[in-house]
């Protein structure tokens, strides 16, 4: 999201917003697909805003998957093939539904991995995964082969930066409710990007409404006690693929969090919103367990207003 507080603006594609308040403990759930070299970034770019960032109020899920550096590749290049076709997805290029895609094929680490990479089965999953991307990449798109000395070397950097980060989540957001502490699961992506639910195939990867917020918390066994559902009073739409407000408006910029795709603003859309409402069983009663969960596909969000005492925020791939 883009995030109004303390009179500044942040870019958070993977941090939860609660990392700017210090009280707040924020958690990258199990279920997320995480952009190692893009979350290092984030951190050190709020950091340079003066918000402080440590393994005290930041937790990584040791169940979270990696995406890793062929995943980026992969992506510009099935896109750029697309796209001489016109059949682009209007990707951001990232790399995520690849990343997704291995997890499914259980070709890819997760971030638990890390921490034992002089394992002999640890490393002999990555050789295997390494010699099926390079059959992958060189048969598909012609490239030069990755070596498994760069790779191992890729992830023992990474490790080295974030080990202190990388912990048992679910096992403390549990330990975290016994206490009776208020625990909120924020969403990243608007509902319609659901991959079983949305506007198939312009969708995420990931499922995006609220009942699956638990699940990829890493409290699979908890249930949603509230459902706040934000909004805007306009749509908007990144990536390729049919737009509805431009029928009646035309198009124009919109938000640019994801500056590597196109991104267009349009009118408000109420059928989504009565649609979303029902997906998302959208709560009206005091909060206690909560998920926010977006209509739209990029939200502003001014945190300074929220009251956020004693709260973990999660980022739980929503």
């Amino acid at each position: 999201h883009t995030v109004v507080a303390k009179q500044q603006k942040f870019v958070l594609n993977l941090l939860p917003s609660g990392i700017l308040h210090e009280n707040v403990i924020c958690v990258l759930g199990d279920g997320m697909v995480v952009d190692l070299k893009h979350l290092t970034n984030e951190i050190a770019q709020i950091r340079e805003k003066g918000v402080v960032v440590t393994p005290n109020n930041l937790k990584l899920s040791k169940r979270a998957t990696i995406s890793m550096p062929w995943h980026k590749i992969q992506d510009e290049l099935e896109e750029t093939r697309l796209a001489k076709t016109g059949a682009a997805f209007g990707s951001t290029k990232r790399g995520i539904a690849y990343a997704y895609s291995d997890k499914y094929r259980k070709k890819t680490l997760r971030l638990g991995d890390l921490l034992h990479l002089k394992e002999e089965s640890v490393q002999n999953r990555l050789k295997m995964m390494l010699e099926a991307k390079n059959l992958e990449l060189a048969g598909c798109y012609y490239q030069e082969p990755m070596s498994y000395p760069a790779l191992l070397s890729w992830c023992e950097a990474q490790a080295a930066e974030l080990w202190p980060y990388i912990v048992d989540t679910g096992a403390y957001l549990e330990e975290a409710l016994k206490e009776g502490k208020r625990v909120v699961l924020e969403a990243q992506l608007g509902a319609m990007r659901d991959i079983d639910y949305g506007i198939f195939p312009y969708t995420s990867s990931s499922s995006t409404i609220s009942a699956y917020g638990p699940i990829g918390a890493g409290i699979p066994g908890k249930q949603l006690d509230h459902v706040v559902g934000v909004l805007k009073a306009y749509s908007t739409c990144v990536g390729a693929g049919p737009f509805t407000a431009e029928k009646a408006t035309g198009l124009s910029p919109g938000n640019k969090a994801l500056v590597k795709s196109p991104s267009f603003s349009g009118v408000f859309p109420s059928l989504v919103l009565a649609k979303n409402t029902a997906f998302n069983c959208v709560s009206d009663s005091s909060p206690a367990f909560v998920a926010f969960t977006f209509t739209t596909i990029s939200s502003t969000v001014v945190t300074d207003v929220l009251p956020i005492a004693e709260t973990v925020f999660i980022a739980a791939n929503l």
